[in-house]
């Protein structure tokens, strides 16, 4: 049988969901398969070619359809849905970063992202880094949202009541809140691209 690179990305990713990013590997990829690990090799040569490629197909998942006319919404809906595809995998966002796939389903969503923001007036230098800046906040929230949560009884609290601290004291209580991910997302985003406007 010939495998194609989808094949080859679909096994990672089966891989991923199983057992998570420490348990990709090429050979591993081959067992899934029932292939040689030459047939693997044939389409990615490392581990990193293959996290890319998977990132590609993650970030290329994202769909672009029914996407709303003001350009500032639409950028903003994308990131949501950016934002979905990662958390539809584990180890989704930490997997995405650190990778630059210019791969066609990045380069997509990349484009969609640019061109929204320079739709609504953004310089070009203003759009390449607005678009930067929301990649970035988003895979950094969805790192931390995939994490395993550590052990209850925060030492944040004790340290914040300490009065070592007077900044993070005026805003403890703000600052503990139980705020949802999906909260904090969506104030980093509004604070991105309208930031004069209150979410």
């Amino acid at each position: 049988m010939r495998w194609t690179r989808d094949d080859v990305v679909a096994a990672a990713l089966t891989i991923l969901e199983r057992e998570g990013i420490e348990a990709l590997t090429l050979r591993g990829v081959a067992r899934d398969l029932g292939a040689h690990l030459n047939s693997v090799n044939w389409h990615v040569k490392s581990k990193q070619g293959l996290i890319e490629l998977m990132a590609d197909a993650i970030v290329g998942s994202v769909s672009l359809d029914g996407l709303p006319g003001d350009p500032l919404d639409r950028v903003a809906e994308l990131i949501r849905r950016y934002r979905r595809a990662l958390l539809a995998h584990r180890d989704g966002g930490r997997l995405v970063a650190g990778t630059f796939a210019g791969e066609g389903g990045t380069l997509r969503v990349a484009e969609a992202l640019v061109e929204g923001l320079l739709a609504a007036d953004f310089s070009a230098e203003e759009a390449a880094r607005g678009c930067w800046a929301l990649v970035y906040f988003t895979l950094g929230l969805t790192q931390e949202e995939q994490t395993k949560p550590g052990k209850p009884g925060s030492a944040l609290p004790a340290a914040i009541e300490s009065g070592r601290y007077p900044a993070m004291a005026r805003v403890g209580a703000d600052l503990l809140l139980a705020d949802s991910f999906d909260a904090r997302f969506d104030f980093g985003v509004c604070r991105l691209l309208r930031p004069g406007v209150s979410s």
